[in-house]
């Protein structure tokens, strides 16, 4: 019984996880695509994200490590031999909260960022990442069901 239930949480998770992926959440910032020239970015825009992601940074980190402390957690609760629904459901809320609020942070700073671009280089910049996921090793894509 308590093992259908770990699977089930753990599967519940993960899927939220999955779903939780959107165009906005990569660092692109970080990567190779911020100097094509297909892009067009000016200096100004380049500064300006640059002071946009430094002013989101300890947030952005604080919600990372508050959310992996709690997927640790659920991962503790996961693995351990009797766990009661109750205790369960308090962690599996903490888990989905604080992915949330990272994931709240991160999209604020996404939106930010995007206030700098044009509606052009935003489409573009998609594109690119279509690309950038394509190229990935499959190891890791989700495989499919």
């Amino acid at each position: 019984m308590y093992r259908s239930i770990r699977v089930f949480v753990l599967l519940l998770a993960a899927s939220a996880f999955l779903l939780a992926q959107n165009y906005a959440n990569f660092p692109w910032w970080n990567s190779p695509i911020v100097n094509d020239p297909q892009l067009g970015l000016t200096l100004g825009q380049k500064q300006r994200i640059r002071q946009i992601v430094r002013g989101y940074r300890n947030r952005l980190l604080d919600a990372r490590n508050t959310a992996t402390k709690a997927e640790l957690e659920l991962d503790d609760l996961l693995n351990d031999q009797e766990t009661s629904p109750q205790a369960a459901q308090a962690v599996i809320q903490r888990s989905a909260d604080a992915r949330a609020n990272a994931s709240r942070v991160f999209l604020e700073m996404s939106f930010q960022i995007r206030s700098v671009l044009t509606l052009e280089q935003w489409r573009q910049l998609v594109r690119r990442w279509d690309e950038v996921r394509k190229k990935r090793p499959q190891d890791t894509q989700v495989p499919p069901d």
